[in-house]
């Protein structure tokens, strides 16, 4: 089935490849057929019994490349995953003269990336968010002129992919710095392929990482143990060689195809990249993942919220007044509701002959629940029992002074008489 959609693809293309008005046509039917990928994506997982056909698809697939419809040119590029497997399994199983127009193509399309219209070295800069500046991730900071001052400074870099030198063919060398420069460009125009093209990017990624692995990939044998315990099964197929470059490209695609309908599988497949990373021991990698992984559990993926380019942003609205949230248990001024005094206050005439306590300052009562009144209540009704006493005792007292003046004037009269 597969096969004979694939030749018809090719007839109709070989018929109408000196028409140009036939050609628009012919590319807009791409982007709304996805039968013909699917059909090209079973051709090339069984590349050994449709040698004949992966070489006449990859001749297509240049011309189209060369084209200068942009539809056109931007077909092939979804493709780049599947290529680069295909050719990487070839050469690891030794048929690499059976790959010989997929490495073709691949090259192809190198030089073309990496080279300008005018033959010039392509050269791609961009910069590095920061706190000074906005950028997709994060609103402009509010920072005062010396702060900002010094993040501009120390932090305002550019980065630069480039310039790469044109290559001629693909040797042990210069192999995966090359399949690191195409999952690049494949970086660069992956929201332009059919989303159809994300499950056979994670499927190709899996097996470019478990391939020459038993399932328990990520445990390295130890060289101290028992040499007569249970041996690891031989794997039949060869362990595909990679770089660290190459995977956090390829940990880049994934990244997006997990934020745009395919996180089950996406997921999936970073757990394999990151237990392959653990066993080469590449440091930037296992970061780049883990980083990933930790990220996944404040942000799932697969939610409504998930962003088209694989980012979550929550930007606030800009607005210039300042609202500050007061919570109900703090106490403000407003919290003390004061009870005025009366303006003619009763002069207290104190009695000399007692000794009098310090002076005691008016209190000043607030509203309080009926409870607390209750008790205030019982508390001057002490206080009123206690008065009267103390009232009985200052009069007894004037009373024994005034009975005492009166004898020390008897006395007096009496001695004048005498």
């Amino acid at each position: 089935m597969a096969e004979s959609i694939v030749q018809d693809w090719l007839a109709d293309y070989r018929r109408i490849q000196n028409q140009p008005a036939e050609v628009s046509s012919f590319a807009v039917d791409h982007e709304t057929d996805p039968e013909i990928a699917e059909a090209i994506y079973t051709i090339f997982s069984e590349r050994q019994r449709h040698e004949i056909l992966v070489h006449e698809i990859c001749q297509q697939f240049l011309a189209f490349y060369r084209a200068p419809e942009d539809s056109l040119k931007k077909f092939p590029l979804q493709f780049i995953p599947v290529l680069i497997y295909t050719y990487l399994h070839a050469v690891a199983a030794g048929d690499k003269k059976g790959a010989r127009s997929i490495e073709t193509l691949l090259i192809c399309i190198y030089n073309a990336e990496i080279s300008t219209e005018d033959g010039g070295q392509h050269v791609v800069t961009f910069r590095m968010p920061i706190l000074a500046q906005a950028s997709v991730y994060h609103e402009e900071k509010n920072l005062p002129m010396t702060d900002l001052r010094r993040w501009e400074e120390n932090c305002n870099r550019e980065i630069k992919w480039g310039p790469h030198a044109q290559i001629e063919a693909i040797t042990a060398q210069n192999r995966l710095r090359i399949m690191t420069a195409l999952m690049f460009c494949y970086n660069q125009q992956v929201s332009l392929t059919q989303k159809s093209a994300l499950i056979h990017l994670c499927r190709v990624a899996s097996q470019l990482v478990n391939q020459g692995f038993s399932k328990q990939h990520a445990h390295r044998i130890s060289y101290g143990s028992d040499s007569g315990g249970t041996l690891v099964p031989k794997s039949i197929t060869p362990r595909i060689p990679l770089s660290s470059s190459f995977l956090v490209e390829l940990v880049h695609a994934i990244y997006f195809a997990m934020f745009n309908g395919f996180g089950t599988v996406a997921i999936q497949t970073l757990d394999d990249i990151h237990h392959r990373a653990c066993f080469e021991m590449y440091t930037e990698l296992i970061l780049v993942t883990s980083a990933v992984r930790n990220s996944l559990h404040a942000n799932p993926s697969g939610q409504p919220s998930d962003g088209p380019m694989g980012l979550s942003v929550a930007l606030t609205p800009a607005t210039n007044t300042v609202t500050t949230a007061i919570s109900k248990s703090m106490i403000t001024n407003a919290s003390f509701r004061t009870k005025k005094l009366p303006d003619d206050i009763p002069i207290q005439v104190q009695d000399l002959t007692m000794p009098q306590a310090p002076p005691m300052l008016a209190s000043v009562t607030e509203e309080v629940d009926p409870k607390d009144q209750q008790q205030t209540q019982n508390t001057s009704s002490r206080n009123s029992i206690i008065r009267p006493s103390m009232e009985g005792i200052k009069a007894q007292a004037h009373k024994a002074l005034i009975a005492g003046f009166k004898k020390s004037k008897d006395k007096e009269k009496d001695k004048d008489k005498d």
